[in-house]
């Protein structure tokens, strides 16, 4: 969404994707290169003509980034080099000549002193606006507030828009796929449509894989060209979660394994723990005061103390990228839950059943998804209390 509307509003824009152990310096280049690329193939690129300030500004900084390279093999040290020439400020100035938003993805995953330093550019971008109305530099993280994507400091108060995206309604999953049912002359059922809501959690690309998966598998790969539509039900979802379950089950073992992973020599996996006790809640929601009762009560058995502390911390190490975000706080509610219900099905699985019979990978893939269907369908059999009737057309 954020993509398509840059390409309305800007000439073109520069997409660095921020990884584990990234610096500043190599953000700095990373747009600079990109720069350079739309800078030497101008000639066959449409529509973008850069300034002559521009190009005198990008050639000297290249020229200086070339000799600086050269320089750099005679040294054993690995630390990034910048040229002297390119700044935080020249940087700015490249991007506001050339008329270009710069958007930096997963910038959660930048840590330390590199997050603060590259922080600081949204304040040279802001400031050098004033002379390029259009210089805007975007910064997208997966975290639980707009203010915790970038951790600013308080100078930057006035300076920095922070746009929330939270989890789709039901009612904006419901338009997901009520637009493919107009697109591609399709209709699903009232339940098939109630059941994806369900699945989907809140996340458009769980409903977006659901509906790809049954068309996939109906074999519908262009607009039905036939007056009646081609009904979608609930057999047919049955289908594409099976799909979707074989296709990810190795990606819930990945990031299972990441959440409950402790260092050698711990004698309680509290992050362990705290998901089993999540898991006997038996409730979609559950507070940190769910947890920690329910867990003191069940420690207090094997002798082992348990601080507050601790558990509190657990849990928001569950809802980062540390722990594969496995579950999700709502500040709102301040309650948790499960991310979605096929890894909350994955890791209710994975305490039920040995961990040898998981890992075989022949058969494997085939009897896990029978398990977590037979799990996900439970979590989602209550149909009677949900009220589909506010929400969805009736249907036949």
């Amino acid at each position: 969404m954020i993509i398509n509307k840059l390409s309305q509003t800007y000439v073109g824009y520069i997409k660095t994707p921020c990884t584990e152990g990234m610096t500043y310096e190599s953000i700095l280049l990373d747009a600079f290169d990109q720069l350079g690329q739309l800078h030497t193939e101008t000639t066959r690129t449409s529509g973008i003509k850069f300034s002559p300030a521009f190009t005198v500004s990008y050639d000297d900084i290249k020229a200086s980034l070339s000799l600086g390279e050269i320089t750099n093999q005679k040294h054993t040290s690995t630390k990034q080099f910048i040229p002297p020439q390119l700044t935080a400020r020249r940087l700015a100035t490249l991007f506001g000549e050339a008329k270009f938003c710069w958007v930096l993805e997963d910038f959660h995953k930048i840590k330390g002193a590199d997050k603060t330093r590259t922080s600081q550019l949204m304040k040279v971008f802001m400031d050098m606006s004033l002379d390029y109305p259009e210089l805007k530099l975007i910064a997208i993280g997966a975290v639980g507030t707009a203010r915790q994507v970038i951790e600013y400091d308080k100078e930057m108060n006035n300076r920095v828009a922070e746009i929330s995206v939270p989890y789709m309604s039901n009612s904006e999953i419901i338009s997901i796929i009520t637009n493919g049912e107009e697109k591609l002359n399709l209709k699903f059922n009232q339940k098939a449509k109630y059941k994806i809501i369900k699945y989907s959690c809140g996340l458009p690309s769980i409903c977006h894989q659901l509906c790809l998966n049954i068309c996939l598998t109906k074999r519908i790969y262009s607009t039905n060209p036939e007056k009646h539509a081609i009904i979608i039900n609930l057999e047919d979802l049955e289908e594409a979660v099976e799909k979707f379950l074989y296709e990810k089950s190795d990606t819930f073992k990945s990031e299972f394994d990441q959440a409950i992973k402790i260092g050698n020599n711990t004698q309680l996996n509290l992050p362990k723990e705290v998901l089993k006790t999540a898991l006997e809640i038996n409730k979609d929601e559950f507070s940190f005061d769910d947890i920690y009762n329910k867990l003191k009560g069940i420690l207090r058995y094997k002798n082992t103390k348990l601080k507050a502390e601790d558990v509190e911390k657990i849990l928001g190490e569950l809802c980062s990228v540390k722990r594969s975000e496995i579950l999700v706080h709502d500040d709102n509610s301040n309650k948790y839950r499960f991310n979605n219900l096929f890894l909350k099905a994955y890791t209710q699985l994975q305490f039920k059943e040995e961990q040898a019979e998981i890992k075989m990978l022949t058969d494997k893939n085939r009897r896990l998804v029978e398990r977590l269907m037979e799990i996900i369908e439970h979590d989602v059999s209550d149909m009677d209390e949900y009220p589909m009737g506010d929400l969805l057309e009736d249907e036949y």
